[in-house]
């Protein structure tokens, strides 16, 4: 396995056990120090992530698939029909009940 694909898994991990510790913090009177335990968790994997260089081949490699395909339309854009599939289940669910 490629070294910065294993890095790139280990910062994504290391942001999803933060994210788990910081929501599902154990229930009890010391919350609050599993929260920011949480919280350093996912800026360490942020920082980590952000961290990381591309080599010259990806950028080459990322810049020929970005000209092999073209821009998505407007009515193909998920940030156009995620609230439109959510409104609808949302429409539904009400008046199924």
């Amino acid at each position: 396995m490629n070294s910065t694909i294993a890095k790139r898994i280990g910062s994504l991990a290391v942001i999803v056990a933060g994210l788990l510790s910081a929501v599902l913090a154990p229930a009890g009177g010391n919350t609050a120090s599993w929260r920011w335990f949480g919280l350093f968790l996912i800026v360490l994997g942020v920082y980590f992530l952000l961290g990381q260089k591309a080599s010259p081949e990806q950028r080459t490699a990322e810049a020929q698939k970005r000209k092999d395909n073209p821009p998505l339309r407007w009515y193909q854009s998920p940030i156009l029909w995620v609230p439109v599939v959510a409104a609808i289940l949302a429409i539904l669910s009400m008046l199924v009940v």
